[in-house]
């Protein structure tokens, strides 16, 4: 019995040999195949693309585009809107408010980083001041810290 464990290990050690002679010129001509690749150089920098007002990559850019929605806040009420309420990230008009003929605020806070910041708005009135569209516009601009008046003049973000 004991000559017969002896054997078998004896066979088994010849396959593990044979199986790694017959697997290390294989591996050996895989590895030279690709040491002799060479590696691209790295992409050329790309132009920056022009950033979304809305958008905030850091920490840092989102802490200061949040200051710059509560400026925008106090001064669209200063301009005559309703002062807005606050719930976790969200700034709205309450329904409550007092009917004018400014748009009712709806804004979400952008979280800490990688996020953005979300604006919403609706007319109360039969007609109001500034549009939807005209509002974004001044929020964008102050999200670029470039605010624009409470107007119905163009308002630009470049």
């Amino acid at each position: 019995m004991k000559a017969n464990n002896t054997r078998l290990q004896h066979v088994r050690g010849c396959r593990r040999s044979a199986i790694s002679t017959l697997l290390a010129p294989v591996l050996c001509a895989f590895l030279a195949g690709c040491a002799g690749h060479t590696q691209l150089p790295p992409a050329p920098p790309s132009a920056p693309l022009p950033s979304d007002p809305q958008q905030c990559l850091s920490r840092a850019e989102c802490t200061t585009k949040t200051s710059r929605t509560l400026l925008f806040v106090l001064d669209y009420a200063a301009a005559g809107a309703p002062l807005v309420q606050r719930d976790g990230r969200l700034l709205f008009t309450p329904a409550d408010a007092s009917a004018t003929d400014w748009p009712a605020l709806y804004l979400r806070l952008a979280e800490a980083e990688q996020s953005a910041f979300a604006f919403n708005a609706q007319c109360r009135a039969i007609a109001c001041r500034l549009t939807v569209e005209q509002l974004l516009q001044i929020y964008r601009s102050y999200l670029a810290d470039k605010p624009c008046a409470f107007s119905t003049a163009l308002c630009r973000v470049d």
